[in-house]
């Protein structure tokens, strides 16, 4: 019962402007139809004016709803105004997590551009780097002396698929002699056949890159803590374009900085959630 009774007047409270109103029109009726004058014999009392009672009630009704609702618009355009400055707020934020999520990740490309001229790498090569992201690689960044080979092309990918996944697994891949693709489709048929071979891989994700290397290397990138964190792919064009060792030599002296970028990279998170991805 307590309950009941508690729900009921949270109802009347919260519905405060519609009971004012049809307050106001059984004012109105009251006052067309002179219920107020309305009298009858109750309980041995001649001539007992309830239809008085009931226009007062009413009246005291409005009266109170009245008061409850003009309360009530106030605390709405209180609430209002306050959500309105703290979209502000958040557009401000967001704005500016936008500017440093981009500033951070021109320069991590501007570091592995550094890393492409100590490789001595030319336009027909090109360095990515994943990170792994909700058990996907996510492409944090990418940079070559070709501006066409550093489209995104998919901006992410399985982690079992490809020589990615293979040197995710293993900690590094190599290889410097897949075939060349020719014209015709036999060319295509020859490549796919070699790399679905080593690891496996879809072939329309063959047939939609921009970049069919001959050379790849894929070297997985640990965290301070030791565990897996994202792969470098370098890849050429060309056969025989570059060693695996001479790679790892040049890592060498560069690896930290790498993984202090790579560790503190978290555009991905904050890009994502401001989208709702």
């Amino acid at each position: 019962m307590r309950n009941f009774l508690k729900n009921s007047i949270d109802i009347l409270f919260d519905k405060s402007l519609i009971v004012s109103g049809l307050c106001l029109i059984i004012l109105t009726a009251v006052d067309i139809s002179n219920i107020n004058e309305w009298k009858a014999n109750f309980f041995g009392i001649n001539d007992f004016q309830y239809g008085r009672i009931i226009y007062y009630l009413t009246m005291i009704f409005a009266f109170i709803f009245g008061i409850i609702s003009v309360l009530s618009g106030k605390e709405i355009s209180k609430l209002e105004k306050d959500n309105n400055e703290k979209s502000i707020k958040i557009n401000d934020l967001e704005s500016k997590l936008n500017e440093v999520v981009n500033e951070t990740n021109e320069l991590f490309n501007s570091y592995l551009k550094l890393l492409v001229k100590n490789l001595g790498f030319t336009h027909k090569e090109r360095i990515s780097v994943y990170k792994v992201y909700q058990n996907r690689f996510k492409l944090i960044g990418r940079t070559s002396v070709d501006p066409i080979l550093m489209e995104i092309g998919r901006s992410e990918y399985p982690l079992n698929e490809g020589f990615i996944g293979k040197g995710w697994r293993e900690g590094e891949y190599f290889i410097n002699d897949l075939p060349e693709i020719t014209t015709g489709r036999n060319g295509l048929n020859n490549y796919y056949n070699r790399v679905n071979s080593i690891h496996p891989i879809p072939r329309d994700v063959i047939e939609n890159m921009k970049m069919r290397s001959r050379t790849f290397f894929i070297y997985r990138i640990n965290g301070y803590d030791g565990n897996p964190r994202a792969v470098l792919v370098f890849e050429s064009l060309n056969e025989n374009s570059f060693a695996k060792e001479f790679i790892i030599d040049k890592l060498n002296g560069v690896k930290q900085p790498l993984v202090m970028f790579i560790e503190k990279n978290n555009g991905i998170l904050i890009t994502e959630n401001l989208l709702g991805i």
